[in-house]
């Protein structure tokens, strides 16, 4: 049995080599190659062979670099990529963006003046800017618009560019 002197001596020597190993300076400090060298697996298998023959002469250490430890063997004159298996993953899908609105005609760039019904033929008389016009049925505007019908109190026109009707209000049959 060991006395409480004799304890309280092992628990200090513990304590003193423990503090001198944390304070020894650490591998990356010095640089891994500084430390620990590779030997190419060809003169490694190589020497092993010749250990075996030779018994009485020293055994061969393998020994790699930190770098080599750290990210895996890799082949010679290859960058191995260092893979963070701790990073954060997502299982978020963003929503697809939405679709575009489909293209709409421009406003109609008419005003209505008036009309004329002459023997179930109607006419009607618009501005567009600074010009007055007299349409009816079927006439095509500009290259732009045409007359589709002209039945009161509406008016409808086809946005040629998109294929499109619009309407413009004519008033009532009188």
């Amino acid at each position: 049995m060991l006395s409480q002197r004799q304890r309280w001596a092992i628990l200090g020597g513990g304590l003193v080599l423990t503090l001198v190993l944390a304070a020894w300076p650490d591998t990356e400090e010095l640089g891994a190659e500084a430390v620990v060298e590779a030997v190419p697996k060809s003169t490694a298998s190589a020497r092993q062979d010749r250990g075996k023959q030779d018994k009485g002469k020293e055994p061969v250490l393998l020994a790699m670099s930190m770098d080599t430890l750290q990210r895996g063997p890799a082949a010679e004159g290859e960058e191995q990529e260092v893979k963070d298996i701790f990073a954060r993953q997502s299982w978020y899908v963003p929503p697809p963006p939405p679709k575009p609105a489909p293209p709409a005609p421009p406003p109609l760039p008419f005003t209505y003046l008036g009309k004329v019904i002459d023997g179930g033929q109607v006419t009607v008389f618009v501005t567009q800017g600074d010009r007055n016009l007299a349409v009816k049925t079927g006439d095509v505007i500009d290259g732009t618009y045409r007359v589709d019908a002209i039945a009161p109190p509406m008016m409808t026109l086809t946005f040629l560019p998109l294929s499109m009707q619009q309407s413009l209000e004519i008033g009532g049959a009188n």
